[in-house]
């Protein structure tokens, strides 16, 4: 029988590691401080997509909502979906017309950041470039900090 060592710490377990940053995130900031270094442009491509959606959707209170979580080849991944509803623990993002909203921990992992709006002959997506990320995956999905 093999028998598997669990480690003492985390120094060698990245996700571990993030997990940790997390928790001490969450821990250091209250609902009502502002995450500090964040910032959100958007670029005329994702401000024009956005418009696009709601006119699409027929829906003029509809927001982009941005998600950072642990996760992807190379440590963080952003999740994008159309919301309508802010909730307590959102920031908005208010910009020529549009809205998106960012959950105070994911500012906080951002920083400053782009959105922007991609076609591509096999896809269309919204991007987010982080200005910390020093690294990212090679299908440009997930990407470090």
């Amino acid at each position: 029988m093999t028998r598997i060592e669990e480690s003492a710490g985390t120094e060698d377990d990245p996700f571990a590691r993030l997990a940790e940053r997390d928790a001490r995130l969450r821990g250091a900031k209250s609902d009502d401080d502002e995450p500090q270094h964040f910032r959100l442009t958007l670029t005329e491509h994702a401000v024009a997509r956005l418009q696009a959606l709601r006119v699409q959707e027929q829906d003029a209170a509809l927001s982009l909502r941005v998600r950072v979580y642990a996760g992807g080849c190379s440590g963080y991944r952003t999740e994008f979906s159309l919301d309508k509803r802010q909730t307590d623990a959102d920031m908005e993002v208010l910009q020529d017309g549009v809205r998106v909203l960012i959950d105070r921990l994911s500012a906080q992992t951002l920083g400053a950041s782009r959105l922007d709006f991609e076609r591509s002959p096999i896809g269309e997506s919204f991007r987010l470039l982080a200005d910390k990320a020093h690294n990212a995956c090679g299908c440009g999905v997930s990407f470090a900090l």
